[in-house]
């Protein structure tokens, strides 16, 4: 599936599919003799489709009268009247008719949960900040996601593309991600948004007309942003270095300290959860755990269609084994580190040295390499000056041809050994105490990088 040639068009002539629940809850509510606004709002703000179809119906009109553009759904809908309502709401395209394909759906749906999720955070922060032109805002935060979720109508490969960017640490945010992608594919991301914003009111429209009042306009966009961050974010855990980063950045918004900002975006995220489960929606606030547990590297939720990495399966599975043990002592940690390297990432030839505490010396307990009854069961760290800086230092190093012969000359015959080919070397402390070093053969430069990933994310585990 390929995008079409004139895609803003496409876009504008075909909406984008309403969720069947709230197609049929509108349709219900525009049959009645009275119409009850109050209920229809309630319903367009479940489904970003619909939620844009009608701002940028409202905003149309407006420019055409040379008046300013809706502040809120009461407000579009007062401009466009009741008879515009009932002729126009029910033929919007129903997302279950026009995605049959199952993982298409899926994938969809997950995107539009996560917009709903990030209009909830941005309404409880604009409540806090006694925000009264928080409805704009909260429409604006809906409509964050629409060209992904148009992605996902589409061509769906090229989302899952921009998720599998981020999921490989590519870029950083799914924004930049999809504007990668759109230009692999012929699309420029900004002219794309320049030409839907007349069309549909985006929130890069929601600030332009906000211009003249430019500190309201930028608390805006960073309220949009933060909840666009957080939503997207929290579904790769609530305790990596990126959710807890914006997660003080709300805290300096609200002006609260981070435990009151914790509590306050924890219980937004379970009262969602708890609005989506009755009706089948992803909620990331299944993955909320406790803070004081080392973190584990979650997938992206199942239904985007996109499996691990082998780096993140290897972190995913090394998590598990840990925190799955009752008693963690530094042998069941190298244990769980060696499956990581040779069932997962498949580093078959591994070796472990140790160092007691009355020793000058290493002790070679684990050798994976062919005839391991070559090497030496232990190595003097004063005859290998090399291996005592590395394990005083608590370091890491990568030896191959280049730096070898440099290096022979700090080790003795059977530390020669140890270092004959290519291989990384990794040092294990305990309280700043060396325990153990861990060597590891490579076949090229481009395996150390994935050794580097799996020894820090090990060591979130290993330091008490």
């Amino acid at each position: 599936m390929t995008l079409p040639n004139d895609w803003a068009l496409h876009l504008k002539n075909t909406p984008l599919p309403v969720r069947g629940e709230v197609h049929r809850r509108l349709t219900g509510c525009l049959r009645r003799d009275e119409i009850d606004l109050s209920e229809i709002i309630g319903w367009l703000r479940r489904d970003p489709a619909a939620c844009g179809f009608v701002m940028g119906a409202a905003a149309r009109a407006q420019r055409t009268r040379g008046r300013d553009a809706p502040h809120s759904l009461d407000h579009a809908l007062s401009l466009l009247g009741i008879m515009w309502m009932k002729q126009t709401l029910p033929k919007l395209p129903v997302l279950e008719d026009a995605l049959p394909d199952n993982a298409q759906r899926q994938g969809y749906l997950t995107a539009l949960a996560r917009s709903l999720h990030a209009a909830r955070h941005a309404e409880s922060w604009l409540v806090e900040l006694r925000d009264t032109s928080y409805e704009i805002v909260v429409v604006a935060t809906l409509l964050h996601n629409f060209i992904e979720l148009a992605l996902w109508r589409d061509a769906p490969e090229l989302m899952r593309q921009a998720l599998i960017q981020v999921r490989d640490q590519k870029t950083r945010t799914l924004g930049h991600a999809v504007q990668a992608v759109l230009a692999d594919a012929g699309v420029e991301l900004k002219t794309l948004e320049h030409a839907l914003n007349g069309f549909y009111y985006l929130p890069t429209q929601l600030f332009s007309d906000e211009a003249a009042t430019p500190i309201l306009a930028r608390q805006h966009q960073t309220i949009v942003l933060l909840a666009r961050r957080l939503s997207f974010f929290s579904e790769l855990g609530w305790y990596h270095a990126d959710i807890l980063a914006t997660k003080k950045e709300i805290s300096e918004l609200l002006k609260r300290d981070c435990a009151a900002t914790d509590q306050l975006i924890h219980q937004i995220a379970v009262k969602t959860a708890q609005e989506f489960e009755p009706i089948g929606l992803y909620s990331s606030a299944k993955l909320l755990i406790d803070s004081a547990t080392p973190p584990i590297c979650w997938p992206f939720p199942d239904a985007y269609g996109i499996d691990l990495s082998r780096i993140q399966r290897a972190q995913f599975n090394l998590a598990h084994q840990i925190t799955t043990q009752k008693n963690r002592t530094p042998n069941t940690l190298i244990k769980a580190l060696l499956a990581g390297l040779i069932e997962d990432l498949h580093f078959v030839r591994v070796l472990v040295l140790t160092k007691a505490a009355n020793l000058e010396g290493l002790t070679l307990n684990i050798n994976k390499r062919p005839n391991p009854e070559s090497y030496a069961p232990q190595l003097n760290l004063q005859s290998n000056p090399l291996l005592d800086r590395l394990i005083i230092g608590n370091k890491a190093l990568a030896i191959d041809a280049s730096n070898r012969p440099t290096l022979n000359r700090l080790l003795d015959a059977d530390g020669q050994k140890l270092i004959a080919v290519d291989c990384f070397l990794h040092t294990l402390s305990i309280n700043h105490k060396p325990f153990a070093l861990v060597v590891v053969d490579i076949n090229t430069a481009a395996d150390i990088a994935p050794l580097r990933t799996i020894f820090d994310y090990f060591m979130l585990f290993w330091t008490p």
